[in-house]
């Protein structure tokens, strides 16, 4: 059976990923996510509490972890109003094989899991831990590395916790929003540099316009 060490995952190391979920009424749902190997069939997230993924894992106890390295997943997954009538397209996800939960069809790797511990960690997050039941991973032609979709992948990350904190913070989480912008505008350099007319550049510039608009309070 392949490990979740073969693919990438080091004990006490955050990887990025796209959890997905069902819900009480059976609606799928998938959103980035950091995951850290805890042992070697046990991963971890540190997740928001009021996120439509924590509530689907009180509810279904188990989920999804997919890998991918295609910026557009984590950005449509990321900012579902970006998709058609906001919601991630029905035809990306399929059944998983152990778990109540969908998986993503574009995914280079899932690994389905079930809950077994969640524990508060302060007022907004919960620190959930998760076994892992299987692992399936397809055989994919290596990539060239381009800078432009590990910086749009990065931007969308930073991205949340902007998000996240434009709308929900109390005012307290100022300097981490200034310095989480910079990070962003960082990413936006490096896209633009390397990757000037492409779709990482699409992608960069809708994130953008976005990001203002939250900023703008619309």
């Amino acid at each position: 059976m392949t490990q979740i060490a073969d693919l990438g995952f080091s004990k006490g190391v955050i990887v990025e990923t796209v959890v997905s979920t069902y819900g009480s009424g059976g609606q799928a749902n998938a959103a980035p996510m950091g995951a850290i190997m805890e042992q070697a069939q046990r991963v971890v997230f540190r997740i928001y509490t009021s996120s439509l993924t924590y509530k689907n894992l009180q509810v279904k106890r188990c989920a999804v972890v997919n890998l991918t390295a295609d910026p557009e997943v984590f950005y449509r997954t990321a900012f579902k109003e970006v998709n058609p009538e906001g919601k991630i397209p029905a035809g990306w996800f399929e059944n998983a094989e152990t778990v109540e939960a969908p998986r993503l069809r574009a995914a280079d790797a899932h690994i389905e899991v079930t809950v077994v511990d969640a524990a508060n960690l302060d007022a907004e997050k919960a620190e959930v831990t998760c076994e892992v039941k299987l692992v399936h991973a397809s055989k994919v032609l290596p990539q060239a590395y381009c800078r432009a979709s590990f910086a749009v992948i990065e931007a969308i990350i930073h991205a949340t916790r902007v998000k996240h904190f434009l709308m929900h913070g109390d005012g307290g989480q100022q300097e981490q929003t200034l310095n989480l912008l910079g990070k962003i505008e960082d990413c936006h350099d490096v896209v633009n540099r390397v990757a000037p007319t492409s779709h990482y550049s699409e992608i960069m510039a809708d994130l953008t316009q976005r990001i203002e608009s939250w900023r703008a309070g619309k």
